[in-house]
């Protein structure tokens, strides 16, 4: 283990040890999955606090992925089946990868942590906030942001976005975090979160409401300006054109040619399908990385992806998922605004006056 790795275990992980701490037993098979990409002094810190706790971590090391949400290789696939708990720690995203998937059908859950987080991100951001407070913020953006009863979003930006979409009957409102809450326990999303899907995992750091549009509803310019799966942070704005909820034009700079090449060499029919989902970030410690594990999370900030959405509430399979976020975005529900410019109108939190 590497002297800084070490440093920082022998430091307690405050924060990266919650979520081992309160799902983790003594014997526990626990599988880490992570790549040569990735910065190994995170792993190395996982497998320490797994041993710490009782567990009998495997760490299986592979090279880097061509994309996110693309399987490890075969062997690691069938260890996925064996283990109590699966780590997702690689420089791509798994937590929509089909393996992951047969995984938690199976009972299996995993803890997400993929991405590309730096040992010293483990440490700062969005890791470090209230996760309680996460979980309040999400009651209270379904509720007063959206309502049961929303029925068409339309999104602007100063850069020029202008898109709808439907979310008719979509809006699902998870429950406030009650007397004995523990913001950091696997969640399955069918019985805790009032969403389908078998899905069973926990996801660190987190902060964001998701909502999975009507699939071929969205017309308009989405122009993504922030960060973007694959690419990283983005620094030409990608324009894309989307007609009856698929993208049909891809235009801008140097990034806007990676992406369409990324989809060309990767994606699949369904990968076009856009809004894959539609959501908005509630972690008010997340900052701006360059990487969608925390940038997504800022708060009142927006994303929207591309292909694989059925762990969201949707029913789209693809190959590949791809967000791309709007750091202030402006959003309309059923033409009221509810956010200006990344700030919301209404309250998010306990006590904030009306719908709390």
């Amino acid at each position: 283990m590497s002297s800084s790795a070490g440093a920082f275990v022998t430091g307690g992980f405050e924060y990266i040890r919650r979520p081992f701490a309160r799902n983790l037993k003594p014997g526990d098979n626990v599988l880490i999955l992570s790549d040569t990409a990735h910065d190994p002094r995170v792993w190395q810190a996982v497998m320490n606090i797994c041993k710490e706790l009782g567990a009998e971590p495997t760490l299986a090391l592979f090279e880097r992925r061509p994309a996110d949400y693309y399987d490890p290789p075969p062997a690691v696939c069938e260890a996925m089946m064996r283990s109590s708990v699966n780590v997702l720690l690689a420089s791509t995203g798994m937590l929509h990868s089909a393996a992951n998937f047969r995984a938690m059908e199976a009972g299996i859950p995993a803890i997400c942590m993929d991405g590309g987080m730096t040992l010293e991100w483990m440490q700062s951001g969005a890791i470090t906030e209230d996760m309680t407070k996460v979980m309040e913020r999400k009651h209270f953006v379904a509720k007063n942001v959206f309502g049961t009863g929303a029925k068409t979003c339309r999104v602007t930006s100063r850069y020029g976005t202008d898109f709808t979409y439907s979310v008719d009957n979509k809006i699902t409102i998870p429950p406030k975090p009650g007397p004995g809450y523990d913001p950091y326990k696997i969640i399955d999303f069918g019985k805790d979160e009032n969403r389908e899907g078998g899905l069973l995992y926990y996801l660190f750091p987190t902060g964001e409401y998701n909502v999975a549009p009507i699939e071929g509803t969205a017309e308009g310019k989405l122009v993504i300006e922030l960060t973007m799966h694959h690419i990283g942070r983005i620094y030409d704005p990608i324009v894309l054109q989307v007609e009856k909820g698929r993208v049909v034009e891809i235009t801008g700079g140097a990034e806007a040619r990676i992406l369409r090449d990324y989809l060309a060499e990767y994606g699949d029919e369904n990968a076009y399908m856009c809004p894959a989902e539609a959501s908005v970030g509630v972690n008010a410690k997340a900052v701006v990385r360059g990487i969608q594990r925390e940038d997504k999370n800022i708060l009142g900030a927006m994303h929207f992806g591309l292909g694989t959405n059925i762990d969201v509430g949707g029913t789209i399979r693809s190959k590949i998922h791809l967000d791309g976020v709007i750091l202030e975005p402006t959003l309309y529900v059923d033409g009221v605004k509810r956010i200006e410019d990344g700030r919301f109108l209404v309250p998010i939190e306990e006590g904030q006056g009306s719908g709390s």
